[in-house]
Parts: C-alpha cells; structure tokens; sequence
C-alpha cells in the first residue's frame, strides 16, 4: 500500500532520525520513513527491498553510498527484482558463509544480508574508491560482512585496472578491457527497458543511453590479486555455502585460484561468465562448465534475454547431495519474504527505548 501525506506531519527530526535509522538495519528493509497521523500516533513506514520502487525512490538512493543512480537502479532490478543469483537451483540456507567476489559496492551482500540475515559475507572489491562506498553501505546496514580490499585470481599479484568513475560495474582489469561489447550491452538494456521495463523510467533510460556515446574517462589503479584458496586458509572456513562471481571477465581466474583440497569445501556457485567472439575470453563458457563438471558440480547455464548476443552467461553450480544439508533454506527462487509489521515490532523494541517506539509499522510498496 502506499500512504498518501496529507494530514501527517513528521516528529521531531533527531526521534525520527534514530528510528529511521534503526529500522534500516532490518533485514529486507530499503528505506523507512516515521511521521504521526491523524490521530497523532506515531507510525513508521517501510518499504521492502524487492519492490519496483526502490530503483526511483530518492530517499533510497540518497541512503545508499554509491558511484552513480544510473548503474545502482540496474544492480537493483538485477539483484533485488530479478534474484539473478538464485537461479539454477541456488538457495541460502541458515548460517550461510556466502563469498562475494566483485562486490563492487555490495548490492549482492546487501541482498544477503536481507534474505539472509543469519549469513556471513566476505566480500572482495579491488579498486578503492569502490570498495570505500561498499564499507560505507555494509557499516550503515549493521551486515555481518567482512570486507577486504583486494580482487582474487590464480595466483598473487599486483595487476593494473582501469577505474570508469561514470560507470563502476563496467571497471576491469586492463588485460580484460572490452569496451565495445560494453556498449552493445549498454544499447540493449535500454531498448530492452523501454520495450518490456518498469514504468517511470525514462530518465533513467535516457541517462543510462548517453553513457555509450560519452569517451568514458578512467583512472588506472595498481591493485592486489590474491587467490581464493589463501583466503579460505586465513579465515579458518571450512564451507562455503555460495560462492558468487561476478569479475568483469577475470571469473574463470578466481576458479582456477582454488586448491583441489579446497574444491569439496564449495557447495554452490552462482556466476556471470563472460564468452566474447575475438576476445580472450572466447570459449569461457565452456572452460567453466567443464572445470566445474570435473570438481563434480551438477551446472546449468543460462542467458538473460536482455544479454542475448552480448556474450554474457549465467552459470550456476550445485554440489550434489547439499539438498540433503539439515538447515533450512531461507532463500531461494519462489520463496515469499514479505516482512512482517509484527515481526518489526518485535524487533524494535529490543533496540529502541519505549518513547521511541512507533505506534504502528506499517509496509508499503512506495512512498508519496
């Protein structure tokens, strides 16, 4: 429902403030809004992460830390709207150590964190203006995510990346540079938006188009490469529940940075492969799908339609027997999560004092 704001007014800033943003450390809350009705009663609103809105809600973006509006509506649609990371099979289950490689500003540990708030997140951004906005987003969430300013592949190094300020989820390694095919990609989802998207989004359409005429100004960093196995030593994990990758054409890299003692620790790995004609990465797809078949994965493979003919793969990998792990699965593809008012009531009043607490919790699927 969405309330409407006549004959409301809003308390005083400070209580608002803290109960604001108390409430935006709820699992599965974007944003929260308190004011007093009618009656005077005070009453908070909550607007879900998975909802359309979200994407051309201000209040949201302006909470969240990040590089630009444009790419942060796409990462929200992709991940939040289109659970694209549980496909295939994939689930979270209760107390799931989840890895996020490219986390870029953490819109996937964020997911995480609201379908899955028992999980615990390690998540890897190289580049450091990136990787200071994803600090920024997981501190003010309250997640149970440990973040490490490094990128993983098959072995140590320091290798150069190309940093685009405009766009930060096209930001690679310089040997992995592809920028035609970023446009075409760029080109598609805005015809793909205008024919099939959410309405109210032709700004938005219409700002995400002028990037693929625009000569994209980058920084070039130096930025450390470490492999999964080290990290997998030096955290002490003996499982990881879901691996997620999500490298800019360096996944088959982080793959093959993986020990073979470590390989039967993985239960599932949900990924995007890049398999471009003319490139280095021509006949990624099948390099993956035939490692991980090799290490006993059960894989699927898919193409978004708005990716079709843009040499961007979904792969997805499932370790046969982890239907038979006894925690719950928590998230998956079909599962309903609609919150529950009484469930945040509960939840407040464990961490606000009694003066703040609101008269009602109400949820709502956009705000005036």
């Amino acid at each position: 429902m969405t309330i409407p704001d006549e004959s409301v007014t809003l308390p005083p800033g400070q209580a608002a403030a803290e109960i604001e943003r108390t409430l935006r450390r709820y699992p599965g809350i974007a944003r929260a809004r308190v004011l007093h009705d009618v009656d005077s009663r005070l009453v908070a609103q909550v607007l879900p992460w998975d909802t359309h809105s979200v994407t051309s809600d201000t209040g949201v973006l302006a909470e969240l830390a990040t590089m630009n509006i444009a790419e942060l509506r796409f990462l929200h649609d992709e991940i939040f709207v289109g659970e694209v990371y549980l496909r295939g099979g994939i689930v979270l289950r209760e107390d799931a150590v989840v890895f996020d490689v490219g986390a870029n500003i953490g819109m996937f540990s964020l997911f995480v964190g609201a379908r899955c708030p028992s999980a615990q997140v390690y998540a890897f951004e190289p580049i450091p203006e990136v990787f200071a906005k994803l600090q920024q987003n997981i501190a003010d969430r309250g997640l149970a995510v440990r973040p490490f300013n490094y990128g993983l592949s098959d072995h140590d190094q320091e290798i150069s990346f190309y940093y685009y300020p405009d766009i930060s989820i096209m930001s690679c390694r310089h040997d992995y540079i592809n920028w035609e095919n970023e446009v075409d990609l760029i080109k598609l989802y805005v015809a793909n938006g205008r024919k099939s998207g959410p309405p109210g989004r032709a700004e938005h359409l219409a700002h995400v188009e002028s990037l693929a005429n625009k000569d994209f100004e980058f920084i070039e960093h130096k930025c450390s490469l470490r492999t999964l196995s080290e990290v997998i030593d030096e955290a002490g994990v003996r499982t990881v529940d879901l691996l997620k990758i999500d490298a800019q054409r360096a996944e088959y890299d982080v793959l093959r940075g993986i020990a073979a003692r470590h390989w039967p620790w993985i239960r599932q790995i949900t990924m995007e492969v890049h398999d471009e004609a003319n490139s280095p990465t021509q006949g990624r797809v099948q390099q993956v799908t035939d490692l991980l078949t090799e290490q006993g994965f059960q894989v699927s493979v898919a193409v978004e339609e708005m990716l079709r003919g843009t040499g961007r793969y979904a792969v997805y990998a499932v370790r046969p027997g982890y239907e038979s792990d006894p925690r719950p699965v928590v998230a998956a593809d079909g599962i309903a999560h609609a919150l529950d008012p009484g469930h945040v009531t509960d939840w407040l009043r464990d961490r606000l004092p009694a003066d703040l607490m609101p008269d009602r919790v109400v949820v709502v699927d956009a705000f005036p």
